[in-house]
């Protein structure tokens, strides 16, 4: 399998976006574009990974968009890598509108898996796909910002662009 990537600014730190030949495999956000190159090689360690500024450009763009607070296409080829219950959260987590949230539990019931909030912590702390499978768009239950995987600035970054106010 081949990996391509780039790596470029972003409102929020240096973006890494990554596809494969299934489409979109890897985002993420990071100060550091050596933490970035590593983190991917280790995450498709029996890929060829290959930079590639010219041809991932396409991407980067549309996920920079998203970023900004605009939607992410849901005709965006995705290459989702992960057990059934972390896709069935990953999908939810699709349905969440720019410029909302729902807490951990919200999504836990609405997979039907109501007592299942910690797997679904978990689930999105998995996904390699942030911004475009929104995580950061799920909140504790008592409206305070939760985790995220990159950072909590990330999270909170990305929420304030898409107008959302959150308690500290």
């Amino acid at each position: 399998m081949k990996i391509n990537f780039s790596i470029g600014p972003s409102p929020i730190g240096k973006l890494l976006v990554a596809q494969s030949e299934k489409g979109l495999c890897a985002v993420q956000v990071r100060d550091s574009e050596r933490a970035l190159e590593r983190s991917l090689h280790e995450r498709f360690s029996d890929a060829m990974v290959v930079r590639d500024e010219k041809g991932v450009a396409p991407l980067r763009r549309l996920v920079l968009s998203s970023i900004a607070g605009k939607p992410a296409s849901s005709s965006l080829n995705l290459d989702v890598r992960g057990t059934d219950f972390q896709r069935a959260v990953w999908r939810e987590l699709r349905r969440i509108p720019s410029g909302t949230t729902r807490s951990y539990a919200d999504i836990a019931k609405a997979i039907g898996r109501p007592k299942a909030t910690r797997a679904v912590a978990n689930a999105c702390g998995a996904n390699n796909l942030p911004v475009v499978i929104p995580c950061h768009r799920v909140i504790a239950k008592d409206g305070t910002i939760g985790g995220y995987t990159g950072s909590l600035r990330i999270k909170r970054a990305l929420l304030e662009a898409e107008g959302v106010q959150i308690r500290a």
